[in-house]
């Protein structure tokens, strides 16, 4: 069984992360990786340990009317282990909205 101990777990949001910064950069045409969810995962996803060449697989989107934000859930195939990334869409939501890395658990 492979060590998955280089992955980092938990809340990894970054607060000091400015999306509004972020989002206006992507409306200009750049980054466009961040309006996908999976693509965001893989690419985000090295910072924490994952790797660009592990399965990242969507498992789920979903709207939360209470928060009024759009999540997801990626899977990922790291090694032996499994990860839920969950992604969260912090400026604007929809097919417009950059996605943000949020937290990854250990399956």
């Amino acid at each position: 069984m492979a060590d998955c101990s280089d992955v980092r777990t938990g809340y990894v949001g970054d607060p000091g992360e400015d999306f509004i910064r972020i989002q206006k950069f992507v409306d200009r045409g750049r980054n466009q990786w961040r309006l996908d969810p999976v693509r965001t995962a893989r690419i985000v996803g090295r910072i924490f340990g994952l790797e660009p060449t592990d399965r990242y697989t969507l498992y789920q989107t979903y709207y939360d009317p209470g928060a009024s934000v759009h999540y997801a859930d990626v899977i990922v195939q790291h090694n032996s282990c499994r990860y839920l990334v969950e992604l969260i869409q912090p400026v604007r939501q929809g097919p417009t909205g950059v996605w943000a890395v949020e937290s990854i658990q250990a399956l």
